[in-house]
């Protein structure tokens, strides 16, 4: 069995790695939602990797999500994204345990109109992709053997994201603005479970750190919010009329990137399947959460 532990057990990636890295593909996971374990309790942190020392991967899903709120929180959002990161790095790299850690495609908003590469610049604007990117710092520093992933537009069954959103608001709205001018990738959990999967059993058979280092991942192709939320409507015969708005006229308090497209050949050379187009996981989630 790989033993493995899991926190932020309690949120839609958390819930998808304990379904999907189950006991039948020989892993035994230990999982922690916020009241069984506070990433930001050092002492705690340090604690279960002591009574747990077998551990050979730690899966950090836990974080601070509210990108606006961090905006008038950013004491508490770069304790969860950064400070706490930190910990769970020294604790991983003092036992010799491999740690994921997600990150998010807010860390590069550049300027750049192609698909971003890992070593594209990155120029977080905002407390909450400030904090992210300042969380992978500490995971870097740290010397700890890891893999950041950084993802984008995330969602799945049992979270607080557009898709669900979009599910409740559009069986009760006629019509909804939608911002239609940021281009990204929607990625469904389960999809970024699976590739963990991989990265894990590469590890295992190769002998290999070839998963070091930091990783985009995203399902394939590219689509706004606006025709994402029609696609949803669309998937799940829900008639609701969608009105494409600016960035600038939704005015989130937090500033968001105009173009959010990952290239990910870097990981998709070590998985055993092709990445799932949006579409193709868009379809899975309905059927788990129509």
């Amino acid at each position: 069995m790989i033993p493995i532990i899991v926190t932020g057990a309690s949120g839609q990636l958390g819930k998808a790695c304990i379904e999907l890295l189950s006991f039948k593909d020989d892993f035994s996971i230990y999982s922690f939602d916020r009241r069984q374990l506070d990433i930001a309790d050092k002492e705690k942190v340090i604690g279960v990797l002591s009574t747990l020392p077998h551990v050979k991967y730690w899966i950090n899903c836990a974080a601070y999500t509210k990108v606006d709120d961090a905006e008038s929180h950013v004491d508490e959002a770069t304790l969860y994204n950064a400070t706490a990161v930190g910990y769970i790095a020294e604790a991983c790299q003092a036992r010799g345990v491999h740690l994921f850690h997600f990150s998010s495609d807010y860390v590069y908003h550049n300027d750049l109109r192609r698909p971003l590469k890992e070593v594209d610049p990155t120029t977080p604007k905002g407390v909450y992709a400030r904090t992210k990117l300042e969380g992978e710092n500490m995971i870097i520093h740290s010397g700890v053997s890891h893999s950041i992933i950084r993802t984008s537009w995330v969602y799945g069954p049992g979270g607080h994201n557009f898709v669900n959103t979009m599910l409740r608001l559009g069986k009760t709205k006629e019509q909804l603005r939608i911002v239609g001018d940021q281009l990204g990738a929607p990625t469904f959990t389960h999809d970024i479970v699976r590739a963990i999967k991989d990265l894990i059993y590469f590890r295992e058979q190769k002998e290999s750190n070839s998963i070091n280092g930091i990783f985009n991942f995203a399902n394939a192709g590219e689509v706004t919010w606006a025709d994402f939320a029609k696609t949803i409507f669309e998937y799940s015969s829900i008639h609701c009329k969608v009105d494409s708005i600016t960035t600038e006229e939704y005015g989130a308090p937090a500033p968001r990137p105009l173009y959010s497209v990952l290239n990910c050949d870097k990981i998709a050379s070590l998985l055993t399947e092709p990445i799932p187009h949006w579409k193709d996981g868009l379809k899975r989630h309905l059927v788990l959460c129509p």
